[in-house]
């Protein structure tokens, strides 16, 4: 890992979809995994964790924590790290875990309602959420023993694209279909705008990084991820150099933007839906690893996508299975 005074530190998004115990039903219309569909899975898992090679992970769907422990058991990759997944007792619903073989300088804590100030109305609209459909985990991470350097890691699951219906409609309401997106949409926003809130409570005014790793459920630039990352400078305003430093010093850095724009091309997705190849999941970072930074303490070098194992079922006639994800796994490599 060590290469002169470099350093390198991988960090990956893993949503493993419905990771469960076996013989424990996950979802009112999902059966229970048998004991030998478990143990594909949790084999499939573990072969990811040990291609993925990553310090830290944050995972999204996790139904138990004992499973995830016994998936990263399997790995080997975490053997005397953190491997936790707060509140994933099975009846509480899909959950975040995180899992590092980096020391944990704070511990890891789950954050349900959404920060202070959200409510605030503006032309007769305010955000009418108050709370994450899945708890952010939030945890600060140990860099580099030597010098001292921690990270704040969040790890988020956004409302997806699925509609939100009201029951009582039919199911092929077109009508109903529109609402329930919007519906979707304005959940994913305001959870967007939360955790923004939690980001800036960390970064503004220190020299403090922050990772964000998660499947954020929209594109890189669509608004909801936008809001995460905040807004940059634009080329000539603010005039006042301190004021573009107020603005830098709030910002996140999309590891996808920053690795297309040097390597030339573009050729990722995580997940693909009725045809669609979309990156829904993302790990953001705040400007100490952002290579234009005279300050940074690192940089983003490299992100690699393990989606080999998705396929485009409009092309295909395999059939999605339940013992793999639906979701690439990302690793983004920051040089310290």
């Amino acid at each position: 890992m060590m290469g002169g005074l470099n350093m390198d530190i991988k960090v990956g998004t893993f949503n493993v979809l419905n990771l469960a115990r076996e013989g424990e039903r996950y979802y009112p219309d999902e059966k229970p995994y048998t004991a030998a569909e478990y143990d594909r899975k949790a084999r499939w898992i573990a072969g990811q964790l040990d291609r993925m090679e990553a310090h830290v992970v944050g995972f999204q769907e996790v139904f138990h924590e004992e499973a995830l422990r016994d998936v990263c058991n399997r790995s080997g990759q975490f053997p005397d790290g953190t491997v936790v997944a707060p509140g994933a007792d099975g009846a509480s619903g899909p959950r975040l875990g995180l899992a590092s073989r980096l020391p944990i300088d704070e511990p890891v804590t789950t954050i349900s309602d959404f920060p202070a100030g959200m409510d605030a109305e503006a032309e007769g609209l305010a955000l009418p959420v108050g709370t994450f459909s899945r708890p952010i985990l939030r945890t600060r991470v140990v860099l580099d023993p030597e010098q001292g350097t921690t990270s704040t890691v969040f790890v988020a699951h956004l409302k997806s694209k699925r509609p939100i219906r009201d029951p009582q409609a039919p199911e092929d309401d077109p009508r109903e279909e529109a609402l329930g997106k919007a519906r979707a949409l304005i959940r994913r926003a305001a959870e967007a705008a939360a955790l923004r809130f939690l980001v800036l409570e960390e970064i503004i005014g220190n020299a403090q990084p922050v990772i964000v790793l998660g499947d954020l459920n929209d594109a890189a630039r669509a608004v909801t991820t936008d809001i995460i990352m905040g807004d940059a400078p634009s080329r000539f305003w603010p005039r006042d150099p301190e004021e573009r430093k107020a603005y830098w010093d709030r910002l996140l850095y999309s590891a996808y933007e920053l690795t297309v724009r040097r390597t030339g091309r573009d050729v990722s997705y995580t997940h693909i839906f009725n045809g669609h190849y979309e990156n829904l999941d993302h790990i953001l970072v705040s400007q100490e690893f952002y290579e234009r930074n005279p300050q940074r303490i690192g940089e983003v070098m490299n992100l690699r996508y393990f989606n080999d194992h998705l396929f485009d079922s409009q092309l295909s006639n395999d059939r999605p299975g339940r013992t793999m994800s639906d979701h690439a796994q990302l690793v983004a490599e920051i040089r310290l």
